[in-house]
């Protein structure tokens, strides 16, 4: 009896030990989500980056296509970033003349 006693003790011991696993959980780092309003920084990046230059069109004077050219030429001569360049292309075009 004893010995039946065992090898079932034994056997449960083996089946708990079994399913017992530690369990590691990394610790969450909290990060700031930062959204930026792509339209007004565009209109922001047209009003500061041309107007040193020259005086502003309105983005309705030219269509989507047309402000293509003109933007990428002015980017040469204002010598401004690819990101600023599409900033201000992007607003351009959304205001674009249809």
């Amino acid at each position: 009896m004893k010995i039946a006693f065992l090898v079932v003790f034994t056997i449960m011991l083996s089946l708990l030990s079994c399913n017992t696993q530690k369990q590691v959980i990394a610790p969450v780092q909290a990060t700031e989500v930062v959204t930026i309003n792509m339209e007004e920084s565009g209109e922001k990046m047209f009003q500061k980056r041309c107007a040193e230059c020259h005086d502003l069109y309105a983005p309705n004077a030219y269509t989507s296509q047309e402000w293509d050219p003109i933007v990428f030429e002015m980017q040469k001569k204002g010598g401004f970033s690819n990101d600023d360049t599409y900033l201000i292309l992007d607003y351009l075009k959304k205001n674009a003349k249809p």
